[in-house]
């Protein structure tokens, strides 16, 4: 049994989250008490809700059952690796990898910064290929930092 979180969102516009236990062996969910009362009661006026579980940083969708029993499919340890994880990690980031991420941007924006002072200064002729290449650095260096910045920001 592990704890993942779950993510119940109606139609109205209420959403709500919560802990719950997971069988990672058949993928079956046992809700908290207060959940089961609170979905009870939204049952009443709203249609049925969507669920979804985060478990180790996927989102799962959850089939309810005729009898109301939750379950997930493939709530196992993903497989894959390494090229998995890092896919995952680039497509789906959570907060802190999305922000580790912003910061690498970051720091690739100093580096190509850092590449046009040090074209500046070591340039003896300025003729066409270096003026393009400094230029480019330059945009590289603006555009790595407006995407870092947007990055540490949520992507707003």
């Amino acid at each position: 049994m592990k704890l993942a979180k779950v993510k119940v969102e109606y139609t109205c516009g209420l959403t709500l989250v919560d802990k719950v236990t997971l069988d990672v062996t058949t993928g079956a969910i046992s809700l908290p008490p207060r959940l089961k009362v609170l979905m009870a009661e939204m049952e009443t006026s709203e249609c049925a809700p969507a669920i979804v579980l985060d478990y180790r940083g996927r989102a799962l969708p959850v089939d309810v059952a005729p009898d109301g029993a939750l379950s997930v499919v493939h709530a196992g340890d993903p497989d894959g690796g390494v090229l998995q994880s890092l896919k995952h990690s680039l497509s789906f980031p959570t907060e802190s990898q999305r922000q580790q991420n912003a910061r690498y941007v970051h720091t690739l924006s100093a580096a190509a910064l850092g590449g046009a002072v040090a074209l500046w200064h070591s340039t003896i002729t300025w003729d066409s290929a270096a003026i393009v290449n400094f230029a480019s650095l330059i945009l590289i260096a603006v555009l790595l930092w407006i995407v870092g910045f947007r990055g540490m920001n949520g992507g707003n």
